[in-house]
């Protein structure tokens, strides 16, 4: 009895490890990233408190209609990005990235 006992124990210890250790998508601030008329390149970047560049933390082509999840520790971001058919590079002013927020890039 007492081995059926410390088993279950483990096992509630075990499982409820697995479930803290794994990272929830909605934890913290998140937000999608969307292009809007066509395939374009986006370069996300986290900003701290006083709007100063921290790492990037998202990149890549996205096809229109396409969303792409970003979760941020901070809940402020930068985006830059280019538009397939363009040779020039956009940024957006500072962003917003919480309660699952949609950011279209034009």
């Amino acid at each position: 009895m007492k081995k059926k006992t410390l088993a279950r124990i483990m096992m509630v210890f075990f499982v409820g490890g697995l479930l803290l250790a794994e990272p929830s998508m909605a934890a913290g601030p998140s937000c999608y990233i969307t292009p809007g008329m066509e395939k374009t390149f986006v370069s996300v970047r986290e900003l701290d408190q006083d709007s100063n560049p921290l790492e990037e933390i998202r990149s890549g082509w996205l096809k229109e209609g396409e969303e792409v999840f970003v979760n941020s520790r901070t809940g402020h971001i930068v985006i830059k990005y280019q538009l397939a058919s363009s040779d020039k590079g956009y940024q957006t002013d500072p962003q917003d990235c919480s309660d699952g927020r949609v950011i279209t890039v034009p």
